[in-house]
């Protein structure tokens, strides 16, 4: 009788063992969880490695990165596949009250972003942003540091018209969104996120245990690899 009652008290503490073991795993938040928009990332949802990556178009030294890993994506997407990395966008309009240099392009760029996102057209409209931005500034010396002379002849139709047509979205719907209260209430808000966030400027990422701000105008893609593989402690 004594050894039945062991049995069933050894029984019932591997079962509560267990039922801690389910609840502590299910406690613990999914990379679907902490992902602001699913149309932002790249690679696995279900990837064991989180990359998030906090930028603004206005930002000059954002785009650096930004350039870098589209001109060698296929090396970038093959490095987070290997790896079981899910890389994640976040675009703000953090410059918009915190520099003089060009903020409206901050909010212009981060709503147009914020848009083609809603038509799953983000990456379009992202990259041809940050190409566009290189081809007609960067390149030439304006607008591609804070020492650099300011892009001084941007309106706000290189957002509305000229990227967003190059990427592809369907204007319409574009311009709705764009020009809805929404749409900017909802840019302030990732922004007001991304600033609980963000201890010292942008850009900056977070990598699993591994955070980092700024990323040199000078450097090429290998600086990029080293951001990449310090989250994975290597």
């Amino acid at each position: 009788m004594k050894k039945g009652i062991r049995i069933a008290v050894l029984l019932a503490l591997v079962v509560a063992f267990i039922a801690v073991l389910i609840m502590n795993t299910n406690s613990k938040p999914s990379n679907e969880d902490k992902v602001w928009d699913t149309a932002t990332t790249m690679g696995e949802m279900n990837s064991k490695n989180y990359y998030v990556f906090y930028t603004d178009l206005a930002c000059p030294y954002c785009d650096v990165w930004s350039r870098l890993t589209i001109e060698n994506k296929d090396d970038f997407k093959d490095y987070l596949e290997k790896n079981h990395i899910l890389y994640e966008v976040r675009v703000t309009e953090f410059l918009y009250e915190n520099s003089s240099h060009r903020p409206d392009m901050s909010r212009w760029s981060a709503k147009g972003t914020y848009c083609a996102a809603k038509q799953n057209k983000f990456w379009d409209y992202y990259e041809t942003g940050v190409k566009s931005l290189w081809e007609d500034y960067h390149s030439k010396g304006i607008g591609s540091s804070k020492d650099a002379p300011m892009i001084s002849d941007m309106h706000e139709n290189y957002w509305t018209e000229t990227v967003a047509k190059k990427a592809g979205v369907n204007q319409d719907e574009f311009k709705d969104c764009y020009n809805s209260p929404d749409t900017l209430a909802a840019v302030q808000k990732n922004t007001e996120k991304a600033g609980r966030t963000v201890q010292s400027g942008l850009p900056f990422f977070v990598f699993n245990n591994w955070v980092q701000s700024g990323f040199d105008p000078s450097w090429d893609y290998n600086y990029v690899k080293q951001y990449l593989s310090a989250g994975l402690g290597k």
